[in-house]
């Protein structure tokens, strides 16, 4: 397993979200300040082709508009959107999130399988959210252990040893002393 690079995942979620709130704003936000949950279910099919036809992201602000909303004007804003983002970058995404906006075609989909089948063992402090950090400690633990579990079954008797008494540490002197023909042959 190469390591797994848990800002990729946080990359691709925060990008989709990006590049589909500023594309919902430009053609379907009514009051210009942001997004109305009315903007988000009335998304035209030509603003879905320019999206991609992924809904992953716009079912994502629409599913949890109360949350997003802070500030509860009854709109996303700007704000809203950039606190969602930081609140990811410095918590981490939880599994819903991660199959919400990363299953999306955009992400590493063996990282992506491998953060959702391990979910729960990358989360290091148990608070339902997988951060870069946590990501990357797990691909390293993973590593050691196989690293660990190849090099336990090599055992003493797999390895060549030498040893000499008696003759000097020259290493041409040792080399003479296995071989005694080889540098009458390299000498001729």
């Amino acid at each position: 397993m190469s390591i797994l690079n848990g800002q990729s995942l946080l990359a691709s979620a925060m990008a989709g979200l990006t590049n589909t709130y500023s594309t919902l704003m430009s053609a379907h936000s009514s009051s210009g300040k942001g997004l109305t949950l009315e903007d988000l279910s009335n998304v035209s099919s030509s603003t879905m082709l320019t999206l991609g036809g992924n809904y992953s992201f716009l079912q994502y602000l629409t599913t949890n508009f109360a949350s997003l909303d802070k500030d509860g004007d009854g709109e996303i804003t700007g704000n809203d959107l950039n606190n969602l983002m930081t609140t990811m970058q410095s918590k981490g995404l939880t599994y819903n999130e991660i199959q919400a906006l990363c299953c999306n075609g955009n992400a590493d989909n063996s990282l992506l399988s491998t953060v959702l089948a391990y979910f729960n063992k990358i989360d290091a402090n148990g608070d339902g959210r997988v951060t870069s950090e946590e990501i990357t400690k797990f691909s390293y633990d993973c590593q050691r252990y196989d690293v660990e579990a190849k090099y336990k079954s090599f055992k003493a008797s797999s390895t060549s040893l030498y040893y000499s008494d008696g003759v000097e540490d020259d290493l041409t002197s040792v080399l003479d002393t296995l071989q005694p023909n080889l540098n009458s042959k390299t000498n001729s």
